[in-house]
């Protein structure tokens, strides 16, 4: 057996995480499967933050020489998909360099991760799956989110038709958030409901990297991860300096809220600033520009995926505007306050029945006035105190991610 692992995000811990959590149960159920981890047009280094040390997972990196150039390969996959000639993939040199690994798979299996196919319209993603299409090869379509599918241009249409096709092309499908789950129900859509598959793994054995514990000397503390927002569709409006002065002023509030805690800052995304702020260099900015800086600890971007659960696991709290920061707070137990900016975070916690707050209703598309702000910074901490009563059910999300991975062995073995 073959499986063919594609359209794995990179550059982020979550998704780190939710890569190590399937390949971990792909490599418990079929030992002497062959797994192939394919990427197109990274960098070595993104390839590397993701490996796992198992003897029969392989990772295959396909990088483009060119990558900024206007002829580079995902540009063209992009403007075949979106002329609708998806045989002119065939065409592109770097294209046909997956077609090995493509041809030998029994299984094509699209990793875990956002929602490329809806709201932010990746036609590299549907490129990549189409040509799995092309070479006629069962695709399996895990833990990923969907939608939503807007119809108001020629481009919209043309992205949700070629989405329909391939979902209802896909051997297996299975969705990680509610939202996801209804829009496919409307749509027709046959799929497995679950839930993230960074679930599949509890990561229970691992320690805080020792600059951490160094850091918090047995005190107490909450866990913030923040987000730089102004690169998603819906916060646009904003600067992305707006946006780092409003986490400052929440730090500043947490600070002041919880007197006796320190705080541990986790970057989740391990940031390019020629493209964007986000990760250790915006983490540490913040930190810098808050009133308290030596109370407050900027995890280095070197750790992984399970050292941070390790940390969240000692939190008393985390407040959490990244998706897999309140993964992992859910997988460690520990109370959290989620600022849902996408509704993969919303989806995930209907499933479980947690409460949220919706980074649209307290950024709604304009800069706060100060009371505006100081409203919205109380609203948040004010959750807090709602967070502590609420319980996290790790027994039922892993046991939902399992059963997840189950109905996909099981389409394989039907």
């Amino acid at each position: 057996m073959i499986f063919t692992i594609v359209e794995q995000p990179v550059n982020n811990r979550g998704d780190e995480a939710a890569h190590k959590g399937l390949v971990a149960s792909l490599v418990g159920r079929y030992p002497h499967a062959k797994i192939n981890i394919l990427f197109f047009e990274k960098t070595e280094a993104e390839v590397e933050v993701m490996r796992t040390s198992y003897p029969n997972v392989h990772y295959i990196n396909i990088p483009s020489a060119r990558p900024h150039s206007t002829f580079a390969p995902h540009r063209l996959i992009k403007l075949a998909m979106m002329m609708s000639l998806p045989s002119m993939l065939y065409a592109i040199p770097l294209v046909r360099r997956l077609l090995p690994y493509y041809n030998e798979a029994d299984y094509i299996i699209c990793a875990p991760g956002g929602i490329c196919m809806g709201g932010f319209q990746n036609w590299v993603h549907l490129g990549l799956l189409q040509l799995a299409k092309m070479r006629k090869k069962p695709i399996i379509y895990f833990a990923r989110s969907i939608g939503p599918f807007p119809t108001a241009t020629l481009f919209n249409r043309i992205f949700k038709k070629r989405s329909e096709e391939l979902l209802d092309y896909f051997h297996f499908i299975s969705l990680r958030d509610s939202f996801s789950q209804r829009i496919a129900s409307e749509m027709g859509v046959d799929f497995t409901p679950t839930i993230d598959s960074a679930f599949l793994t509890s990561v229970q054995g691992t320690e805080a990297p020792p600059v951490f514990r160094d850091f918090i000397k047995g005190g107490q503390y909450i866990v913030f991860v923040p987000n730089s927002l102004a690169w998603h569709h819906d916060f646009r409006s904003y600067t992305y300096d707006y946006i780092r002065s409003f986490w400052v002023k929440l730090l500043n509030a947490m600070l002041h809220e919880y007197p006796n805690h320190k705080v541990a800052m986790l970057p989740q995304t391990l940031a390019d600033l020629k493209t964007r702020p986000d990760g250790y260099p915006l983490f540490s900015r913040i930190r810098t520009e808050c009133q308290a800086p030596n109370r407050v600890f900027v995890l280095p971007d070197q750790y992984n995926s399970d050292e941070q659960q390790a940390i969240i696991r000692g939190a008393d709290l985390l407040i959490g505007a990244r998706y897999h920061s309140i993964i992992f707070a859910i997988n460690q137990g520990v109370p959290f306050v989620s600022l849902s900016y996408e509704h993969k975070m919303s989806g995930v916690l209907e499933i479980i029945g947690h409460s949220e707050i919706r980074l649209k209703q307290v950024l709604p598309g304009h800069p706060l006035t100060p009371e505006e702000e100081d409203a919205a910074i109380r609203r948040i901490l004010d959750a807090t105190a709602t967070a502590k009563k609420e319980k996290t059910d790790r027994e039922m999300v892993h046991a939902i991610a399992q059963k997840g991975f189950d109905a996909f062995a099981k389409s394989i073995a039907d």
